[in-house]
């Protein structure tokens, strides 16, 4: 393990930006891919609770990563090779993570076929007190932050582990073996595990009390014992043990709950998998168990047992493998198996009361999508069954349940719902958008309102989400509504600005004044999709954060809604500003900042972001390479539609030459100007690597209208090269595109359908509209869904405008392509576009008399995800453009392809 402490300077605050780009850089050496390596990029980084400590994640293109912890009275930087997965303690005075291996050591114990196993260390912040443990898979620590619970590696053909349990002021030690799961509290030093040993014979659930250093047994039988759960902010604890029972295949499982456990008079209150269990399902452990609140009952998961006499018993004859696909399935054949796993895992909610012994089903099926509500009496469900041809065609409806916890009893409360966004943080309302307005439903009275029509009528305020080109028939909002903690106010967004609506019908007013200057300001929560409402929602008491994003000067940043309901711009700025985080326990916040002429670095700040201080120096080194740089640019397209470009210029830019351009597009990019783009070989688009290549790289956004998906790239990027052109920055007979996946899609259309391109790079992509329409995503659903409402935008089927379809094939009149040639990639085992769709171009191409090459890349997917593929992709696509851009002479397999034998020869020889 390579470690090392330093002495950091002050550096620079936020206001300061690299130069690199913005002096001659003529004389600066252009990066080769042997300067890619020590290339590097911010990885997770995490604050500790008091905001003194900040750690770091290092990657690097070479896998030479590392991890920097900094902060202290001293501003010290601690650099540690290969470190990962750091956490600090709740009152942060330690800091732990893990250590991996050096790249060649883990290529080298993979090739032998011996485990590659991390290593576990800890520092004492305050005193520098250390210590190491070697062969350790995890660690956690207590909640208190006195102990550590460090998890080593499984022996070979086992399942349980070790587990040392460190003391970190005093250093001592226990160790506990034979542990299938365990568990801290979140507030004592309490550590509940499982114990399972060969044979049963000591099987149980033990607990470690910090405090008094003693084990205790809380159950033992030969039963198997899973999920432990703790009760948050308490010590309720419970787990489940499994009951075998012969009649059938599967295992049910009994309840074990204790109240206090940390008391040594805590008594276990049991309920039994055979008593009260609807007929005919099972206690399953492919749900985690949940404590409600106030402890009174546990959620837990159900499924339908299976019998031993259902077994499907062997034949006397050899068994065909044939597929039934039945025009009934709403889930179609490959994606019923790519879920295979998910659905036998899937369960039904159910509640058990603990006083009463109850149990209560609360799901209707396994896998129905149930929530439970804020306060816990009630759940809801939501069901798309009475809508097969929207779940299968891309109009997905459904419908809402509102069920009592307490009985089980449910009754549907909403009809045909297409953006449904669940419950406010206090689980009195439901909301929903209906393609115009946001509506609300009482749960105790079922009373609906429509919260927004008097600002949609009178008003004439817009929530629909207008940028959304999509064909379909309910039309979404701007984003899911934002609730305060309270549940009495709703924030929504037009185009620009959010605005307060009052959830007790008081009226709404707008927050923000964005559409006066072009930015789109949207409340910032750190909850994400998975998170609870109480997660996302936010505190009217103080101020909250939004963030800013200028539509088309692209500046990003930070405001604050004060209580006074004023709005303070905090931080706003011509670069991309990342989402924020906060310490725990304190009112210190971190953020990001990059620019495509500037590396990313993480900056901390208090509350107000201001005097932000930067944290790391990432790329020091680019300041000694030639560089390129962004510029945004405005054009209108064909059909008059205002649109943006990113165009790229390359390293080393003489004014006086004009330089071949390489075009790349898939939808709207612009939005990614500021983005830093770290070089790197098997990042086989990569704009940096073209632009230190000599290429200008442009990326015009893409607006699409129903039924147009190619003649809408013609109307999109057409004028952006002619403009380009225009300004007399490259030569117009050198210019190719690439693209993949839709981006694919896009350059085979240009290059049958326009005269601007020499050449072109077809990822991934779809050639033939006919044939592609009734195709299958492989790994999940037909493309019919793709097709009409997804990025197609066809609208309707083939046969309602075939028209259409001709018009927008790459197929119609391939064999009057313009471009001189095509490069086609295709993973042997694509699921997402048919690899046939690539094979079909270049015979339809071949058979045209047209210079397309194919590369057939036996067993990767939509992308390619052996490392040594996408190098050599990256490698053929720049000797590609090297020679039909730049005039560089042709590698023989341009010219003269690669027989099967030769190409077997070379893969014989690297064996």
């Amino acid at each position: 393990m390579s470690y090392k402490t330093r002495s950091t300077p002050c550096l620079a605050a936020l206001g300061a930006l690299l130069l690199g780009s913005n002096v001659s850089a003529q004389d600066k050496p252009l990066l080769t891919p042997k300067d890619f390596g020590k290339w590097e990029s911010l990885a997770a980084s995490r604050l500790s609770p008091n905001g003194n400590w900040l750690a770091i994640g290092i990657n690097r293109v070479n896998e030479e990563n590392e991890l920097r912890i900094r902060g202290g009275a001293n501003d010290t930087t601690m650099v540690v090779a290969y470190g990962l997965q750091p956490a600090f303690t709740p009152d942060s005075k330690w800091v732990a993570y893990l250590v991996g291996v050096a790249p060649k050591e883990r290529d080298r114990l993979t090739k032998e076929k011996k485990p590659v196993r991390n290593s576990f260390f800890a520092r004492n912040l305050s005193n520098g007190e250390s210590f190491t443990v070697a062969d350790v898979e995890s660690f956690a620590f207590s909640g208190d932050g006195r102990f550590v619970a460090i998890t080593r590696y499984a022996a070979e053909g086992k399942r349980t582990q070790d587990v040392l349990v460190q003391e970190l002021a005093r250093g001592t030690r226990l160790m506990f073996s034979n542990v299938a799961e365990h568990v801290w509290n979140d507030l004592k030093p309490l550590l509940a595990f499982t114990v399972s040993v060969d044979g049963g014979a000591g099987n149980g659930v033990q607990l470690f009390d910090g405090n008094t250093n003693a084990v205790r047994v809380l159950e033992s039988s030969p039963s198997l014992y899973r999920s432990l759960t703790w009760r948050p902010k308490s010590d309720d604890l419970m787990v489940l043990r499994t009951k075998i029972d012969k009649e059938f295949s599967d295992t049910t499982h009994a309840i074990v709950a204790w109240t206090g456990v940390g008391s040594a008079s805590a008594v276990p209150k049991i309920f039994d998998a055979s008593i009260g269990v609807p007929a005919g399902t099972r206690i399953t452990e492919y749900r985690r168990p949940s404590w409600s609140k106030d402890g009174s009952t546990l959620f837990i998961g159900l499924r339908k047992r299976e019998a031993v006499t259902d077994a499907i018993k062997k034949g006397d004859d050899k068994v065909s493998d044939v597929e039934i696909w039945h025009p009934k399935d709403v889930h179609v054949i490959p994606d019923q198996r790519s879920s295979e796993q998910r659905d036998l895992r899937s369960t039904m909610l159910a509640a058990w009361k603990i006083g009463d012994n109850k149990l209560v089903q609360i799901g209707s099926e396994a896998g129905a999508a149930v929530a439970l509500l804020d306060g816990e009496h009630f759940a809801t469900e939501i069901d798309t069954r009475p809508y097969p041809f929207g779940a299968m065609f891309g109009r997905r409806d459904e419908d809402v349940w509102m069920i009592d916890v307490t009985n089980g009893t449910r009754k549907k409360v909403l009809d045909k719902i297409r953006f449904y966004y669940g419950a406010d943080p206090t689980g009195k309302r439901i909301s929903w958008f209906d393609g115009k307005d946001y509506w609300t439903m009482d749960v105790a009275s079922g009373a609906k309102t429509n919260l927004t029509a008097p600002l949609t009528g009178a008003q004439k305020i817009d929530f629909v989400d207008r940028g959304d080109d999509h064909p379909n028939n309910v039309l979404p909002s701007n984003g899911a509504p934002i609730w305060s903690k309270d549940g009495m106010t709703m924030m929504v967004n037009s185009e620009y600005d959010v605005w307060s609506i009052s959830a007790d019908h008081a009226g709404g007013k707008r927050l923000t004044d964005g559409a006066k200057d072009g930015v789109l300001y949207r409340v910032f929560t750190t909850g994400g999709f998975n998170s609870t409402p109480a997660d996302r929602a936010v505190d009217l008491s103080k101020p909250v954060y939004v963030t800013m994003f200028g539509k088309r000067t692209k500046k990003s940043g930070y405001a604050q809604l004060g209580t006074d309901g004023q709005v303070k711009q905090l931080l706003f700025t011509d670069a991309a500003i990342g989402a924020m985080n906060k310490a725990d326990s304190a009112d210190i916040y971190t953020f990001t900042r990059q620019r495509f002429d500037e590396s990313p670095n993480i900056f901390v700040a208090g509350a107000d972001l201001a005097n932000a201080k930067q944290m790391s120096t990432t790329n020091a080194f680019q300041k000694d390479y030639a560089w390129g740089k962004t510029e945004l640019m405005n054009y209108t397209s064909t059909i008059g539609v205002p649109l943006q470009a990113i165009l790229y210029y390359p390293a080393n830019y003489d004014a006086k030459k004009k330089y071949p351009m390489i075009v790349y597009t898939y939808e709207l990019l612009t939005s990614g100007i500021h983005r830093y783009i770290v070089p790197r070989e098997n990042d086989y688009y990569n704009a940096n690597v073209f632009t230190q290549n000599g290429y200008f790289v442009l990326m015009p956004d893409i607006v699409f209208r129903p039924r147009e998906p190619g003649i809408a790239v013609l109307h999109s990027v057409e004028p952006a090269v002619r403009a380009v052109i225009k300004r007399g920055l490259v030569d117009s007979a050198r210019i190719g595109h690439a693209g993949h996946s839709q981006g694919g899609y896009e350059a085979a259309f240009l290059a049958t359908h326009s005269k601007l391109f020499a050449t072109a790079v077809m990822g991934s992509g779809i050639s033939d509209m006919i044939s592609f329409a009734g195709q299958m995503h492989w790994s999940s659903v037909p493309e019919f869904d793709h097709w009409e409402t997804g990025q197609f935008r066809m609208q309707v089927p083939p046969w309602e405008d075939m028209p259409a379809m001709v018009k927008n094939s790459p197929l119609d009149k391939i064999n009057e392509m313009p471009a001189k040639s095509v490069l086609v990639e295709i993973g042997g085992e694509d699921p997402t576009v048919d690899m046939r769709q690539g094979v079909e171009f270049y015979n339809y191409a071949r058979r045209a008399g047209k210079n397309v090459v194919m590369l057939l890349y036996p067993g990767e997917g939509h992308s390619l995800g052996k490392k040594e593929n996408a190098i050599d992709y990256e490698r053929r696509i720049l000797r590609w453009f090297g020679h039909y851009l730049k005039g560089e002479p042709a590698a023989k397999w341009i010219t003269d392809g690669q027989t099967w034998v030769d190409r077997k020869k070379v893969l014989d020889a690297n064996k």
